[in-house]
C-alpha cells in the first residue's frame, strides 16, 4: 500500500478518478502492539449504505509510518466520508469524520525525540520523551523503547492538571496536581497538598503535619499535637489540655497547708489562673 502522498501525485498526473461516499464506522482497528500506545488507531473498517464493507481504511498518508504523524479516530458507529482513488479499496482514506473519538498528534525530530500531543472529551495531554541510547529506526523491528522525560496532562475532572516529571532513566521522579477552580494543589503525587478555600489555605503533609490559616483561627497539627489561636491560644496532647493541666495545678497549689512559715498566696495564684484564661482555651 503506497502512501496517500505518492497517490495523490499519480492521481494528478494521470486523471485518475476519486469517489467519495457516505459510509458507517464499525470498527476502530486499534493497535495493540503500538510502538507507543496501544490505544493508537490507523485504520477503521467502514460499510456503505449499500451494505458493502471496506476494511482497513487508512486516517493517516501512511500507516507503515509508525514513528509520527497526525491521526484523527472517529467514534464507532459515527457517519464519515470516505474516498477511493481509481475504485481500488486498498486506497481508501477517511476525508471527512462526523463524529471524533480521540486524536493525537506525534512529532519527532532528528534526535530521536517526540512531541506527544494526545486530545479526546475527558483530556488533553502533551508528552515529551526520547527514543533509548542505541535505538534507531533500524530497530523498528524489534520494538524500540522510549523513555518519558515530561508530560502535562489537562482533565475535565478534578484535579484538573497535572504535572510530571522524570529522571535520566525515565522513571517518574514528581508529579505535581492542580485544580484550575484555586482550590487544590498537590505536589509529588500528594506528598503534599494545598487546599484552597475563600478566606481558608490548608496545608497537609503525607508524615502527619496539617497547618489550617483562616480569617477565624490559624492551627496547626503533628500526631497527637494540636496548636490554635484565634482571640485566645489553645494547646492538646495525647488529650491533654494545656490550660486545664495549668488550672488543675493551681487549684492544687492552693490546697497546700503550710504547718509553720508563710503558706501560699492564694489571691496571687488565683491572679495567675485569671491570665492564663485569657491566654489559653480548652
Amino acid at each position: 500500500m503506497g502512501n496517500i502522498k505518492d497517490l495523490i501525485k499519480n492521481v494528478a498526473s494521470s486523471n485518475q478518478n476519486i469517489e467519495t461516499f457516505a459510509a458507517k464506522v464499525i470498527e476502530i482497528n486499534k493497535e495493540e502492539e503500538s510502538l507507543h500506545n496501544p490505544e493508537d488507531a490507523y485504520t477503521v473498517n467502514i460499510m456503505r449504505a449499500d451494505g458493502a464493507i471496506i476494511k482497513n481504511v487508512r486516517l493517516k498518508a501512511s500507516i507503515q509510518d509508525l514513528e509520527q504523524g497526525i491521526i484523527t479516530i472517529p467514534k464507532k458507529d459515527s457517519w464519515v466520508l470516505a474516498s477511493i482513488i481509481d475504485g481500488v479499496e486498498t486506497r481508501a482514506f477517511i476525508s471527512q469524520f462526523s463524529e471524533i473519538e480521540r486524536s493525537f498528534i506525534r512529532f519527532k525530530n532528528d534526535n530521536n525525540q517526540y512531541l506527544e500531543i494526545d486530545i479526546d472529551a475527558d483530556k488533553f495531554q502533551m508528552l515529551f520523551k526520547e527514543k533509548e541510547a542505541g535505538e534507531t529506526d533500524t530497530t523498528l523491528a524489534t520494538q524500540p523503547s522510549y523513555k518519558n522525560i515530561a508530560q502535562i496532562e489537562f482533565f475535565g475532572r478534578q484535579p484538573n492538571i497535572s504535572v510530571s516529571f522524570y529522571d535520566e532513566n525515565g522513571k517518574e521522579i514528581s508529579k505535581n496536581s492542580f485544580n484550575i477552580n484555586g482550590q487544590y494543589i498537590s505536589i509529588n503525587e500528594g506528598n503534599t497538598v494545598f487546599n484552597l478555600q475563600d478566606k481558608e489555605v490548608k496545608v497537609t503533609i503525607t508524615d502527619g503535619f496539617e497547618a489550617m490559616v483562616s480569617d477565624a483561627k490559624t492551627s496547626f497539627k503533628k500526631g497527637d499535637l494540636t496548636f490554635e489561636m484565634d482571640d485566645k491560644f489553645k494547646i492538646d496532647k495525647d488529650g491533654n489540655n494545656l490550660l486545664l493541666e495549668l488550672e488543675n495545678f493551681i487549684t492544687e497549689v492552693s490546697r497546700i497547708v503550710v504547718v509553720q512559715g508563710v503558706g501560699p498566696n492564694v489571691t496571687n495564684l488565683l491572679k495567675i489562673k485569671s491570665n492564663l484564661n485569657n491566654l489559653l482555651k480548652k
